[in-house]
């Protein structure tokens, strides 16, 4: 009896270490470390099976149960231990699946934090500034991104160029005039031309100027807190969850952007901090183009929330301006996004908007 008492307390404490181990440290070392601890737990429990069902004489019934828990047990560790390495992107990098992609191919991360390599200004210089996008999330290679695409195929074409990506996501138009400017004092580099990527969280700023913010992505207060703590500590169950999209976390965000559109004062500052990025582009002698994303999941939504409206607005100041809308409308939705957690461009819409971008710097 007190073998079994033993073993018991063991396989639970482990598996507690097990789940909560994820909550903090979801990547790197730690994930060796909880395989280490999920092969001991499978040593403990086939002990205790030995010592409860082999080793002693009890009821038919009761074994044969017993035979098909400790096989579902067996099956689930097994599965554990796979899932801690199999990356996914989420849009949101809500996922355990999701920070194990970052940690495999959120590189190269260059001296100024940028996913790019080290900038120089050796050529002519095409510079790219926008957010997750223009980082390029959910690629697994930055060759994939449209500032790269770009940046080979003119050199290959014999004009000397040199891409250089400073796109970070998570960032509004306000924070992507300041990245960039930062980047200039920082390495004295001038551009000959920038590519502005505009996405449809870039109010952000100009809605938090007004007291008007988004609370994040946040599951409903209804749901069980033990199966909100299961599934964020254990990656086989994370993954399968959020195979499906839930759409708690996206309407929320939705409904707050389509408020901020729609409100007068915070669309119009919102352009004031656009009108920075033309007015330093005219001052100093800078080719402007910007490309304008829509959510890639819901073009047409995208397209009357505000798509159109931020094309307009560049085409009056006679900025240069591509509508990805017009370019995937045809694609279907599984071809232009990453996945379908990942609502991001695919490879084959970053070639479409590459090849866009290099007809305009033709």
């Amino acid at each position: 009896m007190k073998k079994i008492l033993l073993h018991s307390l063991i396989i639970i404490v482990l598996l507690t270490a097990v789940f909560i181990l994820p909550l903090y440290y979801p990547k790197g070392p730690a994930i060796y470390f909880r395989l280490f601890l999920l092969i001991v737990i499978l040593i403990e429990t086939m002990k205790l099976f030995k010592i409860v069902f082999i080793d002693r004489r009890i009821n038919k019934i009761i074994s044969n149960a017993g035979t098909v828990l400790f096989s579902i047990f067996v099956i689930f560790i097994l599965l554990e231990a796979i899932f801690m390495f199999i990356p996914r992107s989420h849009s949101a990098d809500f996922t355990l699946a999701s920070k194990l992609w970052y940690a495999k191919y959120w590189k190269p991360i260059n001296s100024l934090g940028f996913r790019d390599y080290e900038p120089t200004g050796d050529h002519h210089v095409i510079l790219f500034v926008g957010d997750s996008f223009t980082a390029g999330h959910g690629l697994k290679s930055i060759e994939d991104r449209f500032s790269n695409i770009i940046g080979r195929e003119a050199n290959q074409k014999g004009k000397k160029y040199t891409a250089i990506n400073i796109g970070k996501p998570n960032l509004d138009t306000r924070g992507e005039y300041d990245v960039m400017k930062q980047f200039f004092y920082e390495t004295r580099i001038k551009p000959e031309k920038i590519i502005l990527q505009y996405g449809g969280n870039d109010i952000e700023g100009a809605s938090a100027d007004f007291g008007i913010k988004f609370d994040g992505f946040k599951p409903p207060a209804n749901m069980n807190k033990f199966l909100i703590l299961v599934g964020s500590g254990s990656y086989f169950l994370n993954y399968i969850y959020w195979q499906f999209p839930r759409e708690y976390l996206g309407m929320p965000y939705m409904t707050f952007l389509s408020q901020a559109y729609k409100n007068d004062r915070i669309l119009s500052k919102h352009k004031e901090d656009l009108q920075l990025f033309m007015d330093y582009a005219k001052e100093n002698s800078i080719q402007l183009i910007v490309v304008v994303f829509p959510f890639l999941a819901d073009v047409e939504m995208s397209d009357s929330m505000y798509v159109n409206d931020i094309v307009d607005f560049f085409k009056a100041n006679k900025v240069s301006v591509i509508n990805v809308s017009q370019l995937v409308k045809d694609i279907p939705v599984s071809e232009r996004i990453i996945n379908k957690n990942d609502g991001h461009p695919s490879k084959r819409v970053n070639r479409l908007v590459a090849q866009e971008i290099l007809n305009k710097l033709e």
